[in-house]
């Protein structure tokens, strides 16, 4: 009876992956009739083939009435297969109908895959029309992408970030008219004898060291130099990674042009290519501007 049993459920097994097999099958090529046959016959509609659901099959290979057919049948638009979520691949396949259709069967307009967030992957890839649907069905503009460990100085990346420093401009334009805000910190010129070089030089050496020099006349690594940073031109040490929205800002280095650069480079000034959190603390900032002020022969004066 035991050995019955067991044949039974190797039959079924063999049965139930056929059923799964000619489900997928039909899911990438698009065959309706095939699809619905597929179903009737019994094949689990949320059943992975290689980390692939059926919709998920569907949406990759664009075929939009058979993605529209399993979900009627039951397949769920947020069931995040091995592969990923039936969004994702219809974000990366910068196909705005097959995001529009996942949206208006329940997708999540501000869903995440692997923690960045839609919006942020379709500015990515330069699809302004998936940009539109998704901010249209509610995707917040501002939302903040933490790229990498969060102890680890992070990436901070918004979609208007991206968006400018990929020079998708159209996107950028855009965004900034559907609700996108710029960081602007409070002016600190009447706070500025409050700030500690040496706390300064202490937060300095434990975040910002890795990436700037600043002895004169040592070569950059992967920021610029800093010596004589306060009251130099911008982007103007010899240094071949400047943005293109850095080298676009005129003008010198000012007190309160380092605290709006230095409170979070990729909201105050997106397009940036620094873009690790900055230094968002205002006392902190203040301890680290005094302390930038030390690396020259002769500091600026203070305002």
């Amino acid at each position: 009876m035991r050995g019955l049993l067991g044949s039974l459920l190797i039959l079924l097994g063999a049965v139930t992956a056929a059923h799964g097999g000619a489900l997928h099958d039909a899911a990438k090529s698009g065959d309706l009739t095939a699809i619905t046959a597929a179903l009737d016959a019994g094949a689990d509609i949320e059943e992975q083939e290689k980390g692939a659901t059926p919709l998920f099959l569907a949406v990759r290979s664009g075929h939009v009435e058979a993605a529209e057919l399993l979900i009627k049948r039951g397949a769920d638009v947020n069931k995040e297969a091995v592969l990923g979520l039936p969004m994702t691949v219809a974000v990366l396949k910068n196909a705005p109908d097959m995001i529009r259709l996942l949206l208006a069967h329940g997708a999540d307009a501000n869903g995440k895959t692997r923690g960045e967030p839609m919006l942020t992957l379709a500015v990515a890839n330069g699809c302004l029309d998936c940009v539109k649907v998704l901010v249209e069905a509610g995707a917040d503009v501002n939302a903040i992408w933490v790229q990498g460990d969060p102890n680890q100085r992070p990436g901070i990346i918004t979609a208007y970030h991206l968006a400018k420093h990929d020079d998708h401009e159209d996107i950028a334009v855009y965004l900034l008219a559907h609700g996108v805000v710029i960081l602007k910190p409070a002016p600190i010129s009447a706070k500025l004898t409050k700030g500690d070089p040496g706390k300064g030089a202490a937060f300095f050496a434990s975040t910002c060291a890795p990436c700037h020099v600043v002895r004169p006349k040592e070569l950059p690594t992967i920021g610029p130099n800093l010596w004589n940073v306060v009251g130099r031109d911008k982007a103007s040490t010899k240094f071949e990674r400047y943005s293109k929205t850095l080298l676009a800002w005129d003008g010198t280095w000012t007190y309160e042009d380092l605290n709006i650069f230095l409170a979070g480079p990729t909201l105050t000034t997106p397009g940036v290519n620094m873009d690790f959190r900055g230094v968002p603390e205002e006392a902190d900032r203040l301890n680290v501007i005094a302390y930038l002020r030390t690396l020259a022969e002769t500091p600026a004066p203070l305002p």
